[in-house]
């Protein structure tokens, strides 16, 4: 049997007797559930008898088929190449986050968590805590890391997101997350969730 009815015939639907009472009208059915079988069977003997010409065949794509060929249709001829004023657009956006009143810059941050300004640079260096950066401007820390709890899931989060950003890990934390039902998980993160938050958080990400 061609391909194209093979799998045609291997998901015809069931005949039910609903169907079948359809015929009560001009025959006589004495066993409903019998004749509903023996019209399954005719139906696949007349869908094998049938030989279509090998110009009418066509294969059934696999599930990986299916994604392959619609990622293709997705794919650009060519690739997006920022201009000039997409990058200072950018630009304007990092530096408006990174001159929020709670990323405090780096001797603000030390003098606040009672810490030297070297053991700040050894928690940014060992992915203790995060630090934000745009261009010359310095370090800046979101505030929220003097919090023991919070600080605990950022720091959760920076050492298993190695390949991941600074920005993209800021805003991942802080940003709010469907997941957490509309919440960011540093307002939502308690000493007894810090494993789940961080697991939200991974999603987001893409870590496992």
């Amino acid at each position: 049997m061609p391909k194209t009815l093979e799998f045609i015939a291997n998901h015809l639907p069931r005949v039910t007797l609903d169907e079948v009472r359809r015929f009560s009208n001009t025959v006589e059915i004495r066993n409903a559930q019998a004749f509903a079988a023996e019209l399954e069977a005719f139906m696949q003997e007349r869908l094998e008898s049938i030989e279509l010409p090998s110009s009418m065949e066509i294969e059934v794509e696999t599930v990986e088929q299916t994604l392959a060929r619609k990622a293709a249709a997705l794919r650009a001829d060519i690739s997006w190449v920022p201009t000039q004023t997409d990058i200072q657009r950018g630009r304007a956006l990092l530096l408006e986050a990174f001159e929020q009143s709670h990323n405090l810059p780096l001797p603000d941050f030390a003098r606040l968590a009672n810490k030297s300004r070297q053991q700040i640079y050894k928690d940014i260096e060992a992915r203790r805590l995060l630090a934000l950066n745009v261009g010359p401007r310095g370090q800046r820390l979101p505030d929220w890391q003097l919090d023991p709890v919070k600080q605990q899931l950022t720091q959760t989060v920076l050492q298993a997101a190695l390949e991941v950003d600074a920005w993209t890990l800021y805003r991942a934390l802080s940003e709010p997350l469907e997941g957490l039902a509309g919440r960011s998980p540093v307002e939502v993160v308690t000493a007894d969730s810090v494993d789940a938050v961080a697991k939200a958080v991974f999603n987001v990400l893409g870590v496992h």
